[in-house]
């Protein structure tokens, strides 16, 4: 209840929701299939909350669900989004088992979670060093040593991060709502339906804890909160100062002008080593230095944050780099 008086329902799912707004829309077989998705904020009654966004009561979900007419065809379109979420998550960077698990609440068959492998992860899996294949523990089915169904390498133990999952839903939800269609020969009967769910912000905590060194975070291209940090040195004289700045000002601008996110560490007080160990600890993929130094010779400083070293590129080279860079 509320100071007002008035109770409010945190949704942990949203079931009870999309099933009733999506049978507003469909009527017959032809209507199907169909599937809607959301990304939204929600809330579970989490006993062991902890980890920051790796488990936490509240926390960022992109959900869909899949509307069918028969078994079969919500089998085919589940076939379909392993691969779809296997590109999600090539995409951001990370390598994801999927991993047989039960359906929990949900779903008596088997249900398939994308599981991050991480020493971080409180899930216990059963993983593949060749492929994608995995299976949660908690199933059983199978022990370390044995070989993968799919390409026959020796399975490991580890610990993994549930980023995603996908399950069959059933009839359950329709039957509820009295959600039902009639086929092509007039028998009508409830649809059928399936889950699939990515925990967003539970990602960048996965992110984070696959992606990392000594020195900080290592995002990828793809999910970095910036594509460049630019650093702009102080000089010891006026007039070289307002050199650097100009260069990096010009710079700057450009970058923004072609849709390039750029984060300016432009502080004025702070030695360059700070600068450089926070922006290693901040991560982003590129960082370029316009120094007093560097423009000694119309060169600015490029270090990409997985490599060791950096190097001095030409000014007027920068621009068809970071063109390249960014492909």
């Amino acid at each position: 209840p509320s100071q007002t008086g008035k109770e409010y329902a945190l949704g942990p799912t949203a079931e009870d929701v999309v099933t009733p707004l999506v049978q507003q829309f469909v009527k017959s077989y032809k209507d199907l299939p169909t599937s809607v998705y959301q990304i939204q904020n929600k809330f579970r009654d989490e006993l062991r909350a902890k980890s920051g966004v790796l488990r936490g009561r509240e926390f960022v979900m992109k959900d869909m669900y899949s509307f069918h007419a028969s078994q079969e065809d919500f089998e085919t379109f589940y076939q379909r989004v392993i691969p779809a979420y296997l590109r999600v998550f090539q995409r951001c960077g990370v390598e994801v088992k999927v991993t047989e698990a039960s359906g929990g609440d949900f779903s008596k068959s088997v249900s398939h979670e994308f599981q991050l492998i991480t020493p971080a992860g409180e899930d216990k899996i059963l993983a593949c060093p060749n492929c994608t294949f995995g299976q949660n523990t908690e199933i059983g089915t199978l022990q370390e040593g044995a070989l993968c169904p799919q390409c026959g390498a020796a399975l490991f133990f580890t610990k993994g991060v549930e980023v995603g999952n996908i399950f069959n839903l059933g009839q359950r939800f329709s039957e509820a709502f009295s959600f039902q269609i009639n086929d092509a020969d007039g028998t009508r009967h409830p649809v059928f339906m399936g889950c699939y769910g990515i925990g967003v912000s539970r990602l960048v905590g996965a992110i984070v804890e696959a992606s990392h060194d000594e020195r900080g975070m290592i995002w990828p291209r793809a999910v970095a909160p910036f594509s460049i940090q630019l650093i702009s040195l102080k000089s010891r004289q006026a007039e070289t100062q307002a050199q650097v700045e100009q260069a990096t000002l010009e710079l700057y601008t450009r970058l923004l002008q072609r849709g390039v996110e750029v984060l300016w560490d432009d502080r004025p007080d702070v030695a360059p080593g700070e600068k450089f160990a926070d922006a290693d600890l901040i991560g982003l993929p590129l960082r370029l230095v316009v120094s007093e130094r560097s423009l000694q010779t119309q060169s600015i400083e490029w270090k990409e944050r997985t490599q060791a070293d950096s190097q001095l590129v030409n000014l007027s080279d920068i621009d068809e780099l970071i063109h390249t860079w960014l492909k």
